[in-house]
């Protein structure tokens, strides 16, 4: 369908009213968002404020899931000279045993699966090394080279522990979550570039050794994920929206995942506020417990696994803060690409589907069998003129503590908002269905196209039960 008065509308509001960046000035403020912290609830009250001050009726959908609470960590290297160098354990991961544990490095560069490979036999009972960035060429998808499936490779090759170095400058150890709602398996901790290009060093002239000691806690908790819907005329069909609304312990999340957060936010007020009524209904989903592992949707997709099938699009908003244009992540759903270049040449918008990626909260949804577009950035242009300077190899400020409300761009935050509105509004009012619900055969035949199911058997990914109805 061509530009309509209701697009433009939107598109005024979105820009005019600054409410996108305001909301998120806002959220930030509240702390960090990690489970089980104040900080969570905080958020929790504040999107339920939100939501009902747009006039929807929003509900509390509660899961118990392994909380982790972080304690001390100390890293020294005991050879071939003493040194004490910054680190933080990864979410989930276990205390070392009483004194620490001792353990000579072994350093794998960017730990893709070739060079896993390479030197398999050389982990057994060594400390291995690995940075935080994934190589393009070397990495498909790009989970091949996920902080997880680094790690499950290290725990698989007999690794007596894990250190992930950031690839990115400033004294910013990179958090990051190790399993799916259970216990690490061996001890890991992040560690600075800085401090990773020391043991670099040191490793050029010999062996080195060095001593980790740290104490963590793993615990039951009670979160929630915050549902609201937009009836729509045929109740039967649904366009689900989400975001998660967690963030890391050491950082208040701004880009990831607060842009996404108060980009359905708004969502939710414009469409609520225009009294405009669409096919299906929208469903505006806030989940919880994604920088775990996607806990939140893996809960989700669990307990509607029956309803599954009503769920023509899952549209996923994460992490879209920087500048540049955007795009969308079909996840290897042709038909769903289909949708998404039709809607980008009615709205005259370049797009390209990138080549799947299965990150964050789309994951369950893609396990589940549902159509998937997951927001991405992009090298096309703008609406703002403004190019996207990220390789896609690394997280920039993501999941440090540089990840703050300054890192984000006013007219980025806008263009996220302005294609998702207009993108919700064609998948809500499509004549028919955009795409449809895989089996669980067909889903396995995607992951498997896509070297995902590799992935998966070294994440040991999913903990909780995401498959489709059969």
């Amino acid at each position: 369908m061509p530009i309509t008065e209701l697009d433009q509308r939107l598109t005024g509001q979105i820009v005019l009213s600054n409410r996108t960046y305001e909301r998120l000035r806002a959220l930030t403020a509240l702390g960090t968002r990690f489970p089980g912290t104040p900080g969570e609830r905080a958020a929790q009250r504040f999107i339920l404020d939100e939501l009902r001050a747009a006039g929807l009726d929003p509900t509390i959908e509660e899961f118990e899931h392994l909380a982790w609470e972080r304690g001390s960590a100390s890293l020294s290297v005991t050879a071939p000279v003493t040194r004490k160098l910054l680190c933080i354990s990864l979410a989930g991961a276990p205390s070392t045993p009483a004194g620490g544990i001792d353990g000579e490095i072994l350093y794998l560069g960017n730990g893709t699966p070739a060079e896993f490979d390479r030197h398999k036999d050389a982990i057994r009972d060594r400390i291995v090394l690995v940075t935080s960035l994934a190589p393009r060429q070397e990495c498909s998808p790009p989970r091949q080279c996920h902080r997880r499936t680094k790690y499950g490779r290290a725990v698989q090759y007999g690794a007596k522990a894990f250190l992930f170095m950031n690839s990115q400058p400033g004294m910013l150890p990179q958090a990051g979550s190790t399993r799916q709602n259970r216990e690490g398996e061996i001890p890991a901790v992040t560690i600075p570039f800085e401090d990773g290009e020391v043991l670099k060093s040191l490793l050029k002239a010999g062996p080195v050794s060095v001593h980790l000691e740290a104490t963590n806690r793993n615990y039951p908790h009670t979160t929630g994920n915050i549902v609201a819907e937009l009836p729509g005329t045929d109740p039967d069909h649904v366009v689900l929206v989400g975001a998660h609304y967690d963030s890391h312990d050491n950082a208040v999340g701004a880009i990831d995942n607060g842009t996404g957060v108060v980009t359905v936010l708004e969502l939710a007020r414009l469409l609520s506020e225009s009294g405009v009524r669409l096919r299906r209904t929208i469903r505006f989903v806030l989940f919880a417990v994604e920088e775990m592992a996607s806990v939140g949707s893996s809960f989700y997709v669990n307990r509607h696994r029956d309803h599954l099938d009503q769920i023509d699009l899952f549209m996923n908003i994460d992490g879209i803060g920087q500048q540049g244009a955007k795009t969308f992540d079909t996840q290897g759903f042709d038909d769903a690409a289909d949708f998404i270049l039709d809607v980008a040449k009615d709205i005259d918008y370049e797009m390209t589907i990138p080549n799947p990626a299965f990150s964050g909260d789309s994951l369950a949804f893609v396990m589940g069998g549902v159509p998937t577009a997951a927001m991405k950035g992009s090298k096309l242009r703008s609406l703002f003129g403004h190019q996207n300077l990220s390789t896609g190899e690394d997280r920039g400020w993501g999941h440090t503590s540089a990840d703050t409300f300054d890192k984000v761009e006013q007219h980025a935050l806008h263009e996220a908002a302005i294609i998702a509105a207009l993108t919700l509004i064609r998948a809500a009012d499509h004549p028919t269905r955009m795409a449809r619900t895989r089996t669980k055969a067909e889903v396995d035949a995607i992951l498997r196209e896509t070297g995902m199911d590799t992935v998966l058997s070294f994440m040991q990914w999913p903990s909780i039960d995401v498959r489709p109805k059969e």
